[in-house]
This record gives C-alpha cells, structure tokens and sequence, in this order.
C-alpha cells in the first residue's frame, strides 16, 4: 500500500490503523509517508505501539533485543510529521497482573514477536531466569502502549 502497487477500493483513506507492527517496517519513514498520500484531507494515521523500553518480566536476553528493534514513538511521530502531517503522542499504562505459570507459557508459545528469535533452548533457559527473578506465583507490571496519532490538515491536498 505505501509503495502505490496495491489498488484500493477509494482513491483517498479517511483512516489508517496500525497496531504492534511498526517495528516490522523495514523503512519507517518511508513507509508513513507513502501512507499518508492516501489520507484524505482531515485523514488520520493512528499508531499504537509499544514504547522503546519495557518493565515485562522477560529474560534479560529478550529485552535487550526488543530494545534494538523497538522504535521509538516519538521517532514515529517525527516520521508523520516529516510526512506533512500533525502529530501526537500519548501514552496509556495498566497494571497486568498474571498467574506467573500462564505467563511462562505465553513465553514458550512467543507471544512477542521478539521471542522468535530465541530457539526453544534459549527460551527455556530465559524461562528459568524468569523464574529465579520472580518467585512469586502471580506477576505484576506495567503495560505501557503509545499512541501515535497523525492528522492531515482538512485544506492539504496531494
């Protein structure tokens, strides 16, 4: 879609939602700007994303790597804004509370896309890291997403 070689059904996009995957694009900043050409002028780009560091109870090895593939938000919002479009970036944090056992399975299962790159080896040694640093049969932390919004001016045009 951002390089033009899919057809869409409407020449100009009122909305464009992407969820968890930006840190997929291989080129960000090309890649926001040829989707804000399709937004229709007042279109909006939402980007909800983790933000560039996390508090999960993850093996020290995982996080290190979310840390290196991970943007951050406020690069994204720089991105948009480069795009032509109006940015901001907000931020909505909860407490997760789990039973520590269904989260260790979330980790076997590679419920983050960043656990893919750990073998099965490697993931149960983290899981035994997990368990030395979290005795405690429930695990509490923070769930922080950022919300990337980027709006084009009702008189744009392109």
């Amino acid at each position: 879609m951002a390089e033009g070689r899919v057809g869409l059904p409407h020449e100009r996009l009122d909305a464009i939602w992407i969820k968890e995957a930006v840190h997929h694009f291989t080129d960000p900043g090309a890649t926001l700007h040829g989707l804000a050409r399709l937004l229709a002028p007042g279109g909006r780009i939402l980007v909800a994303m983790l933000p560039a560091t996390i508090a999960y109870p993850l093996f020290p090895a995982a996080l290190k790597r979310y840390e290196e593939l991970q943007p951050d938000p406020a690069g994204i919002a720089a991105h948009l804004r480069a795009a032509g479009l109006e940015a901001d970036l907000t931020y909505v944090e909860h407490q997760l509370r789990l039973p520590k056992e269904r989260y260790l399975a979330m980790v076997r299962a590679r419920y983050m896309s960043v656990l893919a790159d750990f073998d099965d080896d490697r993931i149960e040694r983290g899981i035994a890291e997990i368990r030395a640093a979290h005795p405690e049969d429930e695990l509490t932390f923070p769930d922080r997403f950022a919300f990337v919004r980027g709006t084009l001016a009702l008189r744009a045009t392109s």
